[in-house]
């Protein structure tokens, strides 16, 4: 018999192990995705962003980036009648 805090904990101590650490960008594949981000703004174009995600598979995310804050270092990616504001910390590849 197991109290519900101690199930709680050991779900919570189980689900940390799996966490994925984000791997860091050499600052030539920053510079690359910068450029590209910047050509997508440019021409208007589509690019898919692979985006890190710390449990379970990373994220792809299509669409054209119509806005890039550099104050808060992140992108607005427009897709299907949508956008979502992306931060670039989160970027892991642009293609």
């Amino acid at each position: 018999m197991m109290l519900p805090e101690h199930k709680e904990l050991m779900n919570h101590y189980q689900k940390e192990r799996n966490r994925k650490t984000k791997p860091e960008l050499a600052e030539e594949e920053v510079n690359i995705i910068s450029q590209q981000l910047s050509d997508s703004i440019l021409s208007n174009s589509q690019i898919t962003v692979e985006l890190f995600r710390a449990f379970g598979q990373n994220a792809f995310k299509t669409g054209t980036v119509t806005k890039f804050d550099t104050q808060l270092r992140q992108i607005k990616l427009d897709y299907d009648d949508e956008y979502e504001w992306i931060k670039f910390d989160e970027i892991l590849g642009v293609s």
